[in-house]
């Protein structure tokens, strides 16, 4: 497949479905402390696997261990940027973690957006069976985003919207993949390694926290555990 608009299409349809089929299935989950503090740890878990097994090693892979490092403390750099400068506007905590977590999720989906664009103009039959495999794992993405927003009581109108928008730059990044056919090795490795780095930190520092100090019990972690299970399960 050779049309740059068709391949954008493609790459709007994966990322704005996917993460909004996430978002839609967070309006129908029960709300209780205990449910919710599960469901909080196995977002945690579940981003943690990707983390581990896919955003950071990939980007070792294509960009070494320096580039790698730089994209890390570049996220974990913005974040807290972001963190000191939302504060004083986002008082409650829940807010500040999905908003956090959908900046890291829409980083980490543009150099999808990068890989699946270029994908199309390689193998005939990678592109489709990509779109595919992306469409399915941005489902829970938008699900990890969305969960923190129904724990705060936002509007169903707004958790779809905002889950929807985090599909975004996978859009952006099919065009510019298709556009320029191959891109640097080093600059998708600095862009994996950030989005690595910034959900890093937001599941230490905002999702685990937040999901114990709804229920002091076990049920966060055990989803975190069941979380990251589930990871291994979708990716392997």
């Amino acid at each position: 497949m050779k049309d740059i608009g068709l391949i954008t299409l493609y790459g709007f349809i994966v990322g704005m479905v996917g993460t909004g089929i996430g978002g839609l299935a967070s309006l129908f989950i029960k709300e209780t402390n205990r449910i919710l503090s599960f469901l909080l740890g196995l977002t945690g878990g579940f981003m943690l696997f990707i983390v581990t097994f896919h955003l950071l090693p990939e980007a070792f892979i294509l960009g070494g261990i320096p580039f790698s490092l730089l994209g890390i403390i570049l996220g974990i750099g913005l974040i807290i940027f972001i963190e000191i400068n939302i504060d004083s506007i986002l008082k409650n905590p829940l807010m500040k973690s999905s908003l956090l977590l959908g900046i890291s999720i829409a980083v980490h989906n543009f150099p999808e957006g990068l890989a699946l664009g270029s994908s199309f103009l390689t193998m005939s039959d990678l592109g489709p069976v990509l779109s595919i495999a992306m469409l399915l794992h941005n489902i829970p993405e938008g699900l990890s985003m969305a969960i923190p927003l129904k724990v705060n009581k936002t509007s169903p109108g707004r958790i779809l919207l905002y889950s929807i928008l985090t599909g975004v730059p996978t859009g952006i990044g099919a065009f510019i993949g298709a556009y320029i056919g191959m891109i640097s090795n080093i600059f998708i490795s600095i862009c994996l390694s950030f989005a690595g780095g910034t959900m890093l930190y937001i599941i230490c520092d905002e999702i685990i926290p937040n999901a114990k100090a709804l229920h002091k019990g076990r049920a966060s972690s055990i989803g975190i555990v069941l979380g990251f299970i589930i990871g291994m399960i979708l990716y392997f």
